[in-house]
């Protein structure tokens, strides 16, 4: 038997290579038998031959099965607003030809018009009724027209009495308009002092080697306490 030659590869991926069949001899012999009822759910052909009831009254379908048996209909109406009227959709399409018939023919009758223009008498008639009706809105000028009734008049003036006559004059006091005062000052400027921005500027001393000096005792005098 010829040996099949498989070529090595790196990738993980499963090879198509079909499963080896099983071997019966290595199958388990201690298995148990199968009892009725798991042997007739277990077959597959259980009960495929078996030929359904014979005898008996085929059923038959209803007829009309799919059509409404409550008696009600649409009125003539309703059913025109569905499917509507063939008959009005002719006589509309007439009467809509009929009128492009009567537009076509009044278009043909219709004359071209005469090209606007005048004469020169009717020109100046024009222009004459223009000045008579602009001199009729003339303005009227003052005292055109003036009537001699108007011109002859006396000019009255009425007179006010006080029913309640002052006992005194308030006096008005007036106060004398304050005069300003001006003062002559001398003034000096002089140069601004620089300013101090925190840095120590010169030679510093070298720091002294020796230890610093301890600080004085304190004197204790017991007089000083108050007595308990």
């Amino acid at each position: 038997m010829p040996k099949e030659i498989v070529k090595k590869t790196t990738s993980s991926k499963k090879a198509d290579v079909a499963p080896a069949s099983a071997d019966p001899a290595k199958a388990k012999k201690n298995k148990k038998p199968l009892t009725s009822n798991e042997a007739a759910l277990k077959d597959k052909t259980n009960n495929k031959s078996v030929a359904g009831p014979v005898g008996g009254a085929k059923r038959e379908k209803k007829p009309f099965d799919r059509h409404s048996r409550t008696g009600k209909t649409d009125s003539k109406k309703k059913v025109a607003q569905g499917w509507g009227d063939d008959r009005r959709e002719i006589d509309d399409e007439t009467a809509g030809l009929a009128d492009a018939n009567a537009e076509i023919a009044s278009e043909v009758k219709e004359e071209p018009a005469a090209p606007a223009g005048k004469s020169l008498k009717e020109y100046l008639a024009e222009q004459e009724q223009l000045e008579s009706l602009n001199k009729a809105n003339a303005a009227r000028k003052a005292n055109e027209g003036a009537e001699s009734k108007w011109t002859s008049f006396d000019v009255i003036q009425k007179e006010t009495q006080d029913f309640v006559g002052a006992t005194s004059s308030k006096k008005v006091r007036q106060r004398a308009p304050k005069e300003k005062k001006l003062l002559d000052i001398t003034t000096s400027f002089g140069e601004e002092a620089p300013k101090f921005n925190g840095k120590k500027t010169g030679f510093k001393g070298r720091k002294g080697d020796g230890k610093k000096a301890a600080p004085a005792p304190a004197a204790i005098n017991d007089q000083t306490f108050p007595s308990l």
